[in-house]
């Protein structure tokens, strides 16, 4: 438990009330009880502040707490991060070998590296310092896995794989395994060899049971500071710029670009071959299948810029609407 005081001084924040009261919890507004601190800086919250039962609240103004004690801040997701992580139940602990891994001889291990049960690691492996491998982890011959890096339980990094620094990994990811590559002939499907690597870059973060494909003539890169969330799907020879995010089940289609700080909703689909402009915005289940310049957002099937799409619905919605308002007088017509 932390002091109001104490809060606000690890997110730069101004008290308002009481400063030495107790704070033990970090809750929802709608949720909170006596002793938790709550984010109320969204406009749907800070309706709720005084019918709320926390103690304290984070809030952009001081006018919002209506005389109730709080942490004024300039950004509050910074803040929300802090305080999140000041309250984090993680114990520290000093990282350890598991008897029961398996080790290559040839593999290499930099110092404070932790290895938990059943995991695998192959020949000619690198792994840096203070890096976490989970259980049941299974990395193949000579990849390469950065600094300061964790890869939770179960998943799978193939051959050659590259990983960089301070990049976490959750678990069920494949990384490395072969790209959808084949050239029918007469009817029968002949195999493209994938002979390429995955290189990932520093500071990224993959979700649950992310796919990443191995490239065939050139590898598949994910640039430093890209965000993927569960069940996302890389295909081959696609490059992800710097600072990307992309929601839930996406799947980028092979040999495209994804140009930097782009971000994609979820369920979006893009397809092979395509450049997405710097600082795309896809909304949620948008379908790309030509390149896009960038700079804006677009969504639909095929994704548009925004206007135009809007400016289309509504051209189709009046003739949806036309065209009832027709058939009603047809019916008219001949019931008379």
């Amino acid at each position: 438990m932390f002091t109001l005081k104490q809060i606000a001084s690890e997110v730069k924040g101004v008290i308002v009330g009481d400063s030495s009261i107790i704070i033990t919890s970090v809750d929802d507004i709608e949720e909170a009880v006596a002793g938790a601190i709550s984010f109320a800086f969204l406009p749907k919250y800070k309706k709720r502040i005084i019918s709320s039962d926390a103690s304290a609240f984070i809030v952009i103004n001081k006018e919002d707490l209506q005389e109730c004690p709080g942490i004024v801040v300039k950004n509050p997701y910074l803040a929300m991060i802090a305080i999140l992580e000041l309250f984090s139940k993680k114990v520290s602990e000093e990282n350890i070998v598991h008897s029961k891994s398996a080790i290559a001889k040839s593999a290499s291990l930099g110092k404070n590296v932790g290895i938990s049960a059943f995991a695998v690691i192959g020949e000619n492996v690198i792994i840096g310092d203070n890096t976490t491998i989970g259980s049941g982890v299974k990395i193949n011959s000579r990849a390469i896995v950065g600094s300061n890096s964790t890869l939770k339980d179960n998943v799978v990094i193939y051959e050659d794989v590259v990983i960089g620094d301070n990049t976490l990994i959750h678990s069920g990811c494949i990384i490395g395994s072969d790209g959808f590559g084949f050239t029918t002939i007469d009817k029968v499907h002949h195999k493209i060899p994938h002979i390429k690597s995955v290189i990932i870059g520093d500071f990224v973060e993959l979700g649950a049971t992310c796919t990443i494909d191995r490239g065939s003539v050139k590898n598949t890169i994910i640039e430093n500071y890209c965000k993927l969330d569960n069940q996302v799907h890389i295909a081959h020879n696609v490059k992800i710029e710097e600072g990307c995010l992309l929601a839930g089940g996406v799947f980028i289609g092979g040999s495209t670009l994804i140009k930097a700080y782009s971000m994609i909703g979820g369920k979006s689909d893009v397809g092979p071959h395509i450049v997405l402009g710097k600082e795309s915005i896809l909304a949620a289940r948008s379908c790309v299948l030509k390149s896009l310049n960038g700079g804006e957002m677009y969504a639909g099937n095929p994704a548009r810029p925004i206007k135009e799409k809007q400016k289309r619905d509504a051209v189709f919605t009046r003739l949806e609407l036309l065209e009832k308002r027709l058939k009603k007088n047809d019916t008219k017509t001949k019931n008379n």
